[in-house]
């Protein structure tokens, strides 16, 4: 009977685990798909900002003649600054959020 109860606690530590990880995965693949399109609207500041003329052919903005390689990094710097920012921004706040409810929590 012992043993028994033991396997179980092992079981459900095992689930909790497994659980957790799905979960983390999810997050990270939603925060993936988030930061593609973010990645839209860097582009369209990015080719304002460098004054590139744009259309909307589809699914993402495209320039209406291809920048030269030096332009193209810096568009590229530019839309890849938008959704980091933004993660940045999410990041600080969350980490804000738990190390006050740790301080609170702590404290009572």
């Amino acid at each position: 009977m012992v043993e028994l109860s033991k396997i179980s606690l092992v079981l459900k530590a095992l689930i909790q685990g497994a659980v957790t990880v799905v979960l983390v995965l999810l997050a990270v693949l939603l925060l993936l798909a988030l930061d593609a399109l973010l990645l839209i609207p860097g582009l369209m500041l990015a080719y304002t900002l460098m004054g590139i003329p744009w259309h909307w052919p589809g699914i993402l903005p495209d320039p209406l003649s291809p920048p030269g390689p030096w332009i193209s990094m810096a568009v590229g710097v530019i839309a890849a600054l938008v959704p980091a920012l933004l993660d940045g921004i999410a990041l600080h706040f969350f980490l804000y959020r738990k190390n006050s409810s740790d301080k609170t929590a702590a404290s009572s």
